[in-house]
């Protein structure tokens, strides 16, 4: 049979009906006897594991499987892994992010497509080859957990693995966030894509000092920043200016266009941040580099004059 593509945002859902249904809970507290190990634990095969699947962020891959025989009608906990066949050798990485409660679900391409990056151990986009179609290898742990979360001791087990023999992922590397500074030190740019590179090239930038940390930080500016008025906020992402009531990423002292002054004559500010168009106005700036930090977990930001 010819094989079939299928192309970004197509949802992979024609998979075989499952062999028993998900058993629901019940309203009392069943007791697990004293052998908590299930039996049964079968991921369905896929309909489309000979078909040619390119992983994209638009789009999700189906897997159903039957539910655990625990012996009780009890809410089990379900984490997907996935891995790689390389000539008959299986290379599983880290469990997915998402977990699941359901017999049937749809996992995004962009997760899968982190986890295959992983397996192949690139860090950076740099690194990234595209490694084309491969067999790529999927399971389900499934377990019971307590009130606290806490995973009930003999009650994990894995399940068989199903293969997607022609998949395909892309470059999903995770990488530090990127706040850019627009404003008069650097001529007020608009915040576009086709401003990306000079304003990489100028240093007007901060990133985050950890993967995921939302928390930013860095020196901006290649050349001293003249003294007198200086004008500034940051944006998260360079898709245009923004609104009020949608400021697009950018993030200022308030949500409103609107410039506060404030003083940094003796070298530092600290002050609040949200996300808006307010720009900080220093009309005291003493001229130099500035070393900007910006903590979005507590919506915190510190200015230093260098």
């Amino acid at each position: 049979m010819k094989a079939k593509y299928f192309k970004s945002g197509l949802l992979f859902a024609a998979f075989a009906m499952l062999f028993a249904a998900c058993d629901s809970d019940r309203d009392d507290n069943p007791t697990l006897g004293p052998n908590h190990t299930a039996s049964k634990f079968v991921v369905n095969t896929p309909a489309v594991t000979d078909q040619y699947i390119q992983l994209s962020p638009d789009n999700t891959v189906a897997l159903t499987w039957t539910q655990p025989d625990y012996g009780v009608n009890t809410v089990v906990n379900y984490k997907v892994q996935v891995g790689l066949n390389d000539g008959g050798t299986e290379k599983w990485g880290d469990y997915l992010e998402s977990g699941f409660t359901s017999c049937s679900v749809n996992i995004s391409g962009a997760e899968i497509a982190k986890a295959i990056c992983k397996i192949d151990g690139f860090k950076t986009e740099d690194e990234y080859v595209d490694m084309g179609f491969r067999e790529v290898i999927m399971r389900v742990t499934a377990s019971i957990k307590t009130t606290s979360s806490a995973v009930i001791d003999g009650t994990t087990i894995t399940s068989n693995a199903v293969s997607f023999k022609h998949m395909a992922a892309y470059c999903n590397v995770p990488t530090k966030g990127t706040l850019y500074v627009i404003g008069s030190c650097c001529g007020w740019p608009e915040p576009s894509a086709t401003n990306k590179e000079g304003l990489i090239e100028g240093g007007w930038y901060i990133t985050e000092t950890e993967i995921g940390s939302n928390v930013f930080k860095g020196v901006v500016g290649k050349e001293e920043i003249p003294a007198g008025d200086l004008t500034f906020r940051f944006y998260s992402k360079l898709t245009g200016w923004g609104s009020d009531d949608d400021p697009e990423g950018s993030i200022g002292w308030q949500a409103k266009d609107e410039a506060g002054d404030y003083s940094i004559a003796s070298g530092t500010y600290s002050g609040s941040c949200t996300p808006g168009k307010g720009s900080w106005h220093f009309a005291d700036f003493p001229g130099g580099k500035l070393d900007l930090t910006v903590d979005l977990n507590n919506n915190k930001v510190t200015f230093v004059v260098q």
